[in-house]
């Protein structure tokens, strides 16, 4: 089977990445959302933002390399919103809200074994600016906050 075949086969025919960029652009302001609500009710200190930020400049805090962490992590919503229309909705089963949920939760599951090298690596990590990631509490509060973008993104990408 030729590559041309091979995508025919896996991309799906609706897909909209306009539609899927704003629904990814929302589901992840929802996500963020759901991520300070975190912060603040259980007192977890982890921000996917400040996560990015460290990686991109670990002494400094500005104001310009926090906006970058903002719009990377805004954009990282709209690329995992794309491969969800792109791909793997059409391959998950049920309403969308739950081919949504189901997306946003393997995500998590799947990304899951690289969080003993953030730990181990990450500068802010490493420096005890942030807290350790490979545990079961932080995993559980990631599955969370991706509930939240789950379910969004299958809501609004229908």
């Amino acid at each position: 089977m030729n590559v041309l075949a091979l995508s025919r086969r896996v991309i799906a025919r609706d897909w909209r990445p306009g539609r899927a960029a704003v629904a990814g652009l929302m589901a992840t302001v929802v996500y963020s959302i759901a991520m300070e609500g975190d912060m603040v009710l259980f007192d977890n200190p982890f921000s996917d933002v400040r996560f990015i930020e460290g990686l991109l400049e670990r002494r400094r805090r500005s104001k310009t390399f926090f906006l970058l962490a903002w719009i990377i992590h805004l954009l990282n919503g709209v690329a995992l919103a794309e491969i969800y229309a792109a791909v793997a909705k059409h391959f998950l089963p049920g309403p969308n809200w739950l081919k949504g949920t189901i997306f946003g939760e393997v995500f998590v599951a799947s990304v899951w074994w690289l969080t003993p090298l953030a730990d181990k690596y990450h500068p802010l990590i490493k420096e005890g600016e942030m807290p350790h990631l490979a545990n079961w509490k932080s995993f559980s509060h990631n599955l969370v906050r991706h509930l939240a973008f789950g379910v969004t993104l299958g809501l609004l990408y229908k």
